[in-house]
């Protein structure tokens, strides 16, 4: 993997002070970038399914007497 010099300074000026290490940098950058893409994934099949067949305009009246009800 190559990373610019200008981002090494910025990483090592960064966590030096926290005392971390570019590869534990590494792991938290990348598994927070794969824990978005899941989560833009799911939205997007979510979306896709809202718009294949939409719920039914009664159905927020549904939500909203259970959210009345739980005390939210």
């Amino acid at each position: 993997m190559t990373v610019d010099e200008r981002t090494l300074r910025q990483v090592d000026r960064v966590s030096k002070p926290l005392g971390l290490k570019r590869s534990e940098i590494v792991r938290q950058a990348l598994r927070e970038w794969l824990d978005r893409r899941a989560i833009e994934s799911f939205e997007d099949t979510w979306i896709a399914a809202l718009k294949r067949r939409p719920e039914a305009p009664g159905r927020a009246d549904d939500w909203l007497a259970t959210q009345a009800w739980s005390g939210k």
